[in-house]
């Protein structure tokens, strides 16, 4: 009887080891859901075709860029109920101007470069199309008066579903010079719109058409205070032949350099020298990171010093 009690026992904590182990097979796959699974499993069809149609999807799931520190995304994900009540605008138009689109879809869509542990401590966000979205979690989750019907997380954030679309008031979307100048780098800011380097961050081929466009971009932007700790060395590399362009692209990296790169530990810039990179420690040429932005065509983070390459410090 003693014997027969101890394989019956056995099997039991056989049986569950395995529970456990699909338990966490289970969570496991959960955690590697893109975006598009994870709104398809919300049953958010509309809302996946958008995102889709605006060429979100790979932005929303970190492709192309570096990820240096944490940083995930709050989504904002109407429903297909709340697709078909918008009467404010013709939906159908927009679907078919994916500028347009991406603008909507933006102001749906908040960056968390780990400010926050959770969106419900927030009264307000700002999004990747530049305006801010009220937070309310004194009755139930709400944004901007639209309730919160469900949530999911995926691999890069969590998409709360929301009872009506929102619409920014402006015509505008977050660029790279906003971002910059939003996290304390104005002058680098003021630097990359001079050198006519904006409209290529932000994705803006010949004549403004995206369809030419490039990126996206890691941007690593030096704060006012590593500007101004750097200010002989920027002066003097200022007067050098296309010194200011090396110096500028030398602080960023297109997606084409991270398609084949092969070393994790270091990035081929712009400008075309490598940059160490050190994502745990978060430290890029050696400069720290100190936070990040996501903008329409990549991602802005500020760092405390100005990077120099070799060839412009001789």
């Amino acid at each position: 009887m003693l014997e027969k009690t101890r394989i019956i026992l056995s099997l039991l904590f056989i049986a569950a080891m395995l529970c456990v182990g699909c338990s966490f097979a289970q969570d496991s796959e959960a955690a590697k859901s893109n975006l598009l699974d994870a709104a398809n499993e919300l049953g958010l069809t509309e809302f996946a075709a958008a995102i889709e149609g605006a060429g979100l999807a790979d932005t929303l799931n970190n492709q192309g860029v570096l990820l240096i520190g944490p940083g995930s995304f709050v989504i904002f994900a109407p429903s297909d109920a709340a697709f078909a009540q918008v009467d404010d605008i013709d939906m159908n138009a927009v679907k078919e101007n994916a500028t347009e689109l991406k603008r909507i879809l933006g102001y749906h869509i908040i960056w968390n470069d780990a400010s926050f542990e959770n969106i419900t401590e927030l009264s307000s966000a700002r999004t990747m199309q530049g305006e801010n979205l009220t937070i309310d979690s004194i009755d139930g989750l709400k944004v901007n008066g639209a309730n919160v019907t469900a949530s999911k997380s995926y691999n890069n954030g969590t998409i709360y579903v929301i009872d009506r679309v929102l619409l920014p008031k402006t015509a505008s979307i977050l660029g790279v010079v906003e971002a910059a100048n939003d996290l304390g780098a104005k002058k680098f800011a003021a630097a990359i719109k001079s050198a006519g380097l904006a409209d290529t961050l932000n994705g803006q081929g010949l004549m403004g058409m995206e369809s030419l466009s490039e990126g996206p971009f890691t941007v690593f932007a030096p704060s006012d205070s590593a500007f101004d700790a750097t200010k002989a060395t920027i002066d003097a590399i200022s007067k050098k032949d296309a010194g200011m362009m090396n110096l500028l692209t030398y602080h960023m990296v297109n997606s084409k350099s991270l398609l084949n790169a092969t070393d994790s530990n270091s990035a081929k810039t712009m400008q075309g020298d490598s940059l160490a990179v050190d994502a745990n420690l978060g430290l890029v040429g050696g400069a720290n990171v100190l936070k990040s932005e996501r903008y329409a065509n990549g991602i802005v983070y500020v760092i405390d010093q100005v990077l120099v390459p070799i060839r412009l410090a001789m």
